[in-house]
């Protein structure tokens, strides 16, 4: 059985569609957890009106934000597999049943994300995201310093996987709980993704990303920064303040462009020093991280040259 995990928060416009999605799976053994976060809107009202023996409510007594009802479901859950989805999303109708036989038959995988298709209020399409990363090791090694190319949407675990090792979704962490949490599985476990479209996320200015890219931008910036130093760290790496500021100011949540030739130079031989380090340490993952430091190396060569010619294009 596959536990769908879903907080629930002031979505009155879009938690039916985000219901019915699942409810018309093509995978049928499966549970719909909601887990209602005090809203003030008429999202209660539209969960109550289901009359279907799948769907389990459960109502926090003050308003916790999305971490701490994310929680909340993966406590709950009775399935053997733990999906998310967001009250503003739809699922795929195979999503489910992709993930879990894939799974059943991949049981060196313990978080399988997916592609997701961007569509707009009226469900019109956006765009679609492109391929993610399939491979474990390219994945940790991403996560030492930037992010996982899938969304945290599309995730399916294994239960016993967040049980055994004591994973939980961390507060406080200014719409990037999902970020921390896979970077903490990182270290544990081995994620992986399927070519194959799972997921329909909603583009629209009230999400919680949306609010707090618009409202909290600096502590936003601030906890991404947090965020990659404990990655780098709890992995074993010592680059020292300055080489990891670097990172942070050019591997920032939107990206930087290196200011000069001379900041460039330095963030070859930060890549150098980590890739040393990782090779001192025996890591597993060393290929694929001198792959990540490269195609990183070639992005800021791209984006150094396009920033150049704005500023040509500006001056004139």
């Amino acid at each position: 059985m596959v536990s769908v995990v879903m907080p629930a928060y002031n979505a009155e416009k879009y938690i039916g569609r985000a219901i019915d999605s699942v409810l018309r799976q093509t995978y049928a053994d499966l549970e719909l957890i909601i887990i209602e976060d005090c809203s003030t809107d008429g999202t209660l009202r539209i969960i109550e009106g289901y009359d279907d023996k799948r769907i389990r409510l459960f109502r926090n007594d003050a308003n916790m934000g999305i971490a701490y009802s994310t929680n909340v479901g993966l406590r709950e859950s009775r399935g053997e597999y733990i999906a998310l989805l967001d009250d503003d999303d739809m699922a795929a109708e195979n999503r489910l049943k992709i993930q879990a036989h894939y799974l059943d038959s991949h049981p060196e995988i313990d978080i399988l994300g997916g592609r997701s298709i961007a569509v707009d209020g009226q469900d019109n399409f956006l765009w679609i995201d492109g391929v993610p990363r399939n491979n474990p090791k390219y994945i940790k090694s991403l996560l030492l310093f930037r992010r996982v190319d899938f969304r945290n949407g599309t995730a399916m675990m294994r239960k016993s996987f967040i049980i055994k090792n004591g994973l939980h979704y961390r507060e406080g962490c200014v719409g990037m709980q999902d970020h921390r949490f896979f970077i903490d599985c990182s270290k544990v476990g081995s994620i992986s993704s399927v070519d194959k479209v799972l997921l329909y996320s909603r583009v629209h200015e009230a999400n919680e990303t949306s609010r707090a890219k618009r409202e909290d931008a600096a502590e936003r910036a601030k906890k991404y920064f947090e965020f990659q130093e404990y990655s780098l760290k709890s992995s074993g790496y010592d680059l020292g303040e300055r080489k990891t500021r670097l990172i942070g100011k050019i591997f920032s949540e939107e990206g930087a462009v290196c200011g000069s030739y001379m900041e460039f130079k330095e963030l070859i031989n930060v890549f150098e020093e980590l890739l040393r380090q990782a090779k001192g340490m025996g890591a597993d993952y060393l290929s694929e991280l001198e792959h990540v430091c490269k195609t990183a190396a070639a992005e800021q060569t791209v984006r150094m040259k396009n920033f150049k010619v704005g500023m040509f294009i500006g001056n004139e």
